[in-house]
């Protein structure tokens, strides 16, 4: 009858549970994605650097090989260069900020979230084991009642007979023989 009664028990724990590891997984996943835009938005950054710095090489070349009339224009096309490296350095330094900014505050949600079902989990295991704990001191006192009455009543089973037959031949050799 008591094992019924611990099945029954341990159901609501195991679906308590089901929530929990639901909501693990989607934490997973929410940080894989964070990490997946952080190293788009730096391969992006990366990108835009190695096109200007193209861009800076191949004007530097031109300059070299051209005359004295074009180096001014020349000139002027590599401090447009610049501008535009420096104003597009500084407009993905921001955006990268902001992205990281973004990332740290959804990584702390993160790990409060992950301490609070951390903290769930630990309590859900803290009262299955107390609960646990409790079965197993009831059905070790059912025993222990159990083998307490099982040794007296086999203590008066060996203990009445005996000494009644003791009892008994004595008087015999006492009657007969004294």
């Amino acid at each position: 009858m008591s094992w019924q009664a611990d099945k029954t028990k341990q159901e609501p724990t195991s679906n308590q549970n089901e929530p929990l590891t639901q909501q693990l997984t989607q934490l997973n996943q929410t940080i894989a994605e964070l990490r997946n835009y952080q190293g788009t938005q730096i391969q992006l950054q990366a990108t835009a650097k190695t096109s200007l710095d193209q861009q800076f090489q191949t004007t530097l070349n031109n300059l070299d090989s051209s005359n004295a009339s074009s180096q001014a224009q020349l000139k002027q096309t590599l401090q447009s260069a610049y501008a535009a490296f420096q104003k597009q350095t500084n407009l993905i330094s921001q955006e990268n900020l902001t992205a990281l900014k973004q990332i740290q505050t959804e990584q702390a949600k993160n790990n409060q979230r992950l301490s609070q079902l951390s903290d769930q989990v630990n309590q859900t295991i803290q009262e299955t084991m107390a609960q646990v704990a409790d079965q197993m001191d009831q059905q070790l006192q059912t025993t222990k009642k159990r083998f307490s009455w099982y040794e007296i009543k086999n203590y008066l089973l060996a203990v009445i007979p005996t000494g009644i037959l003791t009892g008994l031949i004595f008087w015999l050799l006492t009657k007969y023989f004294g």
